[in-house]
């Protein structure tokens, strides 16, 4: 391996390894989840099990609803004052725990 791709690899790692330790990480059921939250809280940057998914900010009645499409199935994260709780598609709600 090059020179050159020696480099662009370390800083590939040292640009992940640095958002990586920004974000919020937690557990829901089987799923482990990292996130952030962006837009001035309009959205959510999120890591599930490995894949990237953004969810935007939803209507909601209390706390704070967020909403993407991730591999074909609607994932809501709702956060209503410390707790976090995973929906998929109109599943049953997954308790997160934050790590």
């Amino acid at each position: 391996m090059g020179g050159h791709m020696k480099l662009l690899l370390l800083i590939s790692a040292i640009l992940l390894g640095a958002c990586d330790q920004n974000a919020t990480k937690m557990v829901c059921g089987e799923y482990d989840v990292k996130y952030d939250i962006i837009n001035n809280g309009d959205a959510i940057s999120a890591v599930i099990n490995g894949d990237k998914v953004t969810l935007n900010i939803a209507i909601s009645g209390s706390g704070a609803r967020y909403v993407g499409e991730l591999n074909g199935a609607i994932v809501t994260l709702w956060n209503s004052g410390p707790d976090w709780t995973m929906f998929l598609n109109d599943g049953a709600p997954i308790s997160c725990t934050i790590k």
